[in-house]
């Protein structure tokens, strides 16, 4: 008998057929996309980025959804043999600020790893924090690098002496040294650290997935009279915070009038849920300032946590133009005084408490970002920052149709945002970060006409010496 032929099952077939040579012909050019995005990033000219990246647009398997796998394919990165390497970091101001990693015994390149940033407490230092992350982990540790400072400084959000990017310099320099998963860096601290932990969760809160402090708390002057300000910096990252029942002292051994760590971290842990915030606040009962440990099921819930990458709303506060970028908004220029004029000159109305005239003065001298996405429309509210850029990345708008960008109430752009690759690569090449791609970018300088963000557009180094 003949053969039946099946009209219905042939074209199945012969479909099927198709995208198997589809799929086959892109594996068998991925290798020059990622050869591609090697040369972008070894490339410091930016014609030749220009070039690279319009060649990697027009190569036929070219798909936007897949560059962020490529990026983390790509051989960006050295190999390193399991143990510990150095890092001398240039922290600004002529100053190094020198680095303990932690490497997997089985780290490869190949693949982005989550982070741990480890702080360590008054006197200690990187080595001596990684071994307490060590037993705080146990074998889970060499599912993670682990990097760690020593002799920091900015460990309060009202730190002296000059002011340095540091902690956001070495993040930096081991996103560019080791192959790091952007969306689960970790802070955990103890101690002093447990104080920075706090400070870099609201100052930084971008950069964190979540964050442990053990035995300190959000130190700042004044105790709580501040907070109302900075708290809702955190408002999308993870906080597991844990005390001891008896740390009611000072730095000094002195009796705190607050309770000590204890008594501030009990306010603030009432002050958090107030807000709804995302904290995880444990007191010890049966300890001090030393043996903190975090219960290991809620220490392992925070470390599953990824960062959000372009969250609808934000309010971001802070200090110094460095400590700006939030989320999808950096700040480059800053008008107006200070928080650091010592003494603080103030001046105190009728009838005035002048501690309340105090923290009038302070949060007059603050920094502010606030963003929120509406469908279409970006609005980005400011105070003291007369430069900054908003970016774009995906998930935070729809391609296809018209936005509308608003810049402290006033309309600063209108029509449609091309995703350029252009942009992604030289922003991921810039900040060392692989996962929260920025697709389009608009500048907006105070006085002068907004203008998308192209090869032209210049970005000032983190450090400058």
């Amino acid at each position: 008998m003949p053969a039946v032929l099946n009209l219905p099952k042939l074209g199945r077939y012969v479909a099927c057929l198709a995208l198997l040579a589809t799929v086959v012909g892109a594996s068998a050019d991925e290798p020059g996309i990622l050869a591609s995005i090697e040369s972008f990033f070894a490339a410091e000219d930016r014609v030749r980025q220009q070039e690279i990246a319009a060649k990697i647009e027009n190569d036929p398997v070219y798909d936007r959804a897949r560059v962020e796998h490529w990026l983390n394919r790509a051989d960006l990165f050295e190999p390193h043999a399991g143990g510990t390497m150095r890092l001398q970091v240039a922290i600004g101001r002529g100053t190094q600020r020198q680095v303990v990693v932690r490497i997997p015994a089985d780290y490869t390149p190949a693949k982005p790893w989550p982070l741990i940033y480890a702080l360590h407490g008054t006197g200690g230092n990187g080595a001596q924090i990684i071994r307490f992350v060590e037993r705080l982990l146990g074998k889970r540790v060499d599912e993670f690098i682990v990097a760690a400072p020593s002799g920091y400084g900015q460990a309060v959000i009202h730190s002296e002496g000059p002011e340095t990017p540091e902690h956001p310099a070495i993040l930096r320099a081991v996103r560019t040294a080791v192959h790091i998963d952007s969306d689960r860096i970790y802070g955990i601290g103890y101690s002093l650290g447990g104080h920075t932990a706090w400070t870099l969760a609201v100052l930084h809160a971008d950069q964190f997935a979540g964050v442990v402090p053990l035995a300190g708390t959000f130190n700042i002057m004044g105790v709580d009279a501040l907070w109302e300000v900075f708290l809702p910096n955190i408002r999308h990252t993870h906080l597991l915070h844990v005390w001891g029942v008896g740390d009611r002292r000072g730095p000094a051994g002195e009796v705190s009038p607050q309770g000590g760590i204890a008594g501030v971290s009990r306010m603030l842990r009432d002050r958090c849920a107030a807000l709804d915030l995302q904290v995880v606040a444990i007191e010890d009962p049966e300890k001090g300032h030393g043996g903190i440990m975090p219960p290991a099921d809620a220490l392992e819930t925070l470390l599953t946590c990824r960062r959000v990458r372009y969250p609808k709303s934000f309010a971001h506060t802070f200090r110094w133009t460095y400590q700006s970028p939030a989320y999808w908004v950096e700040g480059h220029a800053w008008r107006g005084k200070h928080w650091d004029e010592k003494p603080l000159t103030v001046n105190v109305r009728n009838n005035e408490d002048p501690q309340a005239a105090y923290y009038r003065e302070v949060r007059g001298r603050l920094g502010q970002l606030r963003g929120s996405i509406d469908g279409q429309t970006i609005d980005v509210r400011r105070r003291k920052i007369t430069s900054l850029t908003v970016w774009v990345g995906d998930g935070m708008i729809d391609w296809t149709q018209d936005v509308t960008i608003k810049v402290s109430g006033r309309k600063v752009f209108a029509g449609r945002l091309t995703p350029s690759l252009f942009v992604c690569l030289t922003q991921a090449k810039r900040t060392g970060d692989l996962q929260r791609l920025r697709w389009a970018g608009l500048r907006f300088e105070s006085g002068r006409k907004a203008r998308l963000v192209g090869p032209e557009t210049k970005f000032s180094e983190l450090v400058t010496e």
